[in-house]
């Protein structure tokens, strides 16, 4: 499927954020999510199923539906400043290579412009460089709603090392980022087109 117009019934001139797209896959993917790292903290943790599950499914929600719109907010200002400051100085007018292309993916992750033409790939490659900010997003919700969940003082000190903490919640993020990661660079592969 090259025709991105198949996927996204919109007229050829309509930008669409990807926050449209990616927003809907990151809470169907919510419960997986939770349980595989609500199973890598109870591991790394010590925590109870009910604990780790309780606290993974708590600082997931929250960094779903507050991290990932505010980390794309931020991926959305940072592109546009950039692309207005290379287009004001002129940079794009006659640069036709493959890096311009990168750039200009890099550049339309938060927001994809008109898809006539490119193909369904640029999807994935926007999905692929929006998962970073959203990692980090994710990390620094998820570590302080859980370090508040489970690291809370107990008879005036602490349930959990801080650090333990940290470390256990920046893995759990890696495996299943790494996983997202991955899927979607298949899907990318799969929706380069063929010549």
């Amino acid at each position: 499927m090259s025709d991105p117009s198949i996927l996204l019934p919109l007229p050829a001139d309509v930008g669409l954020p990807t926050i449209v797209l990616v927003f809907p896959a990151m809470l169907i993917l919510l419960i997986p999510i939770i349980v595989v790292e609500g199973l890598l903290c109870k591991k790394w943790l010590g925590l109870t199923t009910w604990q780790a599950m309780k606290a993974n499914a708590l600082s997931n929600l929250v960094s779903t539906i507050i991290g990932i719109p505010v980390a794309w907010l931020l991926m959305f200002l940072v592109d546009f400043a950039a692309a207005l400051l290379l287009f004001r100085t002129g940079a794009f007018d006659n640069w036709h290579s493959p890096l311009a292309k990168i750039v200009f993916v890099v550049l339309g992750s938060a927001w994809i412009g008109p898809l006539e033409g490119q193909g369904i790939w640029f999807i994935p490659a926007a999905a692929l460089i929006l998962l970073i900010p959203f990692f980090f997003a994710s990390y620094w919700i998820e570590y302080r709603v859980i370090k508040f969940m489970v690291g809370k003082p107990k008879h005036g000190l602490p349930a959990l090392d801080y650090p333990k903490v940290r470390i256990a919640v920046r893995n759990a993020n890696l495996v299943t980022y790494g996983i997202m990661f991955l899927a979607t660079s298949v899907w990318l592969v799969f929706s380069l087109p063929h010549h």
